[in-house]
């Protein structure tokens, strides 16, 4: 059963409705893949004591009439899907075309002929420690996950992302924020992060075994770790023109921890690269 609770806040010029939605799915015990596909708004992921999943939304629709207003309250929805190995979370609007609706495969679409509404959904869920995770949002909101010990992807565009107690993280990028990463133990697969506009802060434990490609423009890798250099790769590319065969330099810097370990890609335009000891 799924409950909704209404708050209504009339701003002056402005119609605004809050709509909470909180629900509980049971997993059986199985470790299933959480995903949330959100454009606008935070996301929380803490958790659980419990092998069920619960998720309270806060729905947040507002518009210079109330006409406009109700437009957004019944158009803008959260949907859910349970599958056998996974549960995902999506938002679905008549202007929103995505690989959950099966009309546009390769990600999202989105055409709207009128801004006649604003919309922000902030999740929030307590979820089992063996989930696995694949969650991003957009816009006016933070990506914050922890104690969550499955394999982990998490993306932003604007905004900071945030991972604590990890132990497997495919990927932890964003454009315009900071990425912070603290692992529970030292991570034993390969992983990307990557930033525009942000640090990179990747805590890690003793005894840290990696490889590292480092790439900053404007920004510096700093380690807390002893390492050895390991010498660029050649790229190499055939000229179209006279068929010439030239060697490009990779543009990373490449460091071995340890050894034997994952790889761990980090990559950040205008910000530094930070491997920290807690």
């Amino acid at each position: 059963m799924i409950l909704i609770l209404l708050t209504t806040i009339i701003w002056p010029q402005d119609h605004k409705k809050e709509i909470k939605i909180t629900d509980e799915i049971s997993t059986g015990g199985t470790p299933k893949t959480i995903v949330i596909d959100n454009i606008f708004g935070e996301i929380t992921i803490k958790r659980s004591s419990s092998s069920s999943i619960k998720y309270d939304v806060t729905k947040t629709i507002s518009a210079r009439n109330e006409s406009d207003l109700q437009k957004g309250i019944s158009e803008m929805n959260l949907k859910v899907i349970n599958r056998n190995d996974s549960i995902i979370l999506y938002l679905a609007a008549p202007f929103i075309c995505d690989k959950w609706s099966g009309c546009y495969r390769q990600g999202r679409w989105i055409q709207r002929d009128k801004d006649d509404y604003d919309f922000v959904f902030d999740f929030e869920l307590e979820i089992p420690a063996n989930s696995n995770l694949d969650v991003q949002t957009v816009d006016q909101g933070n990506v914050k996950i922890t104690g969550i010990e499955g394999l982990i992807s998490a993306n932003n565009v604007n905004g900071d992302v945030t991972i604590k107690g990890a132990r497997a993280i495919d990927e932890a990028c964003t454009v315009n924020g900071d990425v912070d990463v603290f692992f529970k133990s030292n991570p034993n697969s390969d992983g990307t992060y990557k930033t525009i506009n942000g640090t990179i802060n990747l805590y890690l434990m003793d005894r840290m075994n990696a490889r590292v490609t480092a790439k900053t423009m404007h920004g510096n890798l700093y380690s807390a770790f002893d390492y050895e250099s390991i010498a660029p790769k050649l790229k190499k590319t055939t000229s179209k023109s006279d068929e010439a065969t030239i060697y490009e330099l990779d543009q990373s810097f490449a460091i071995e921890i340890g050894q034997n370990g994952p790889l761990l890609s980090i990559e950040t335009l205008n910000g530094d690269i930070y491997l920290k000891r807690q």
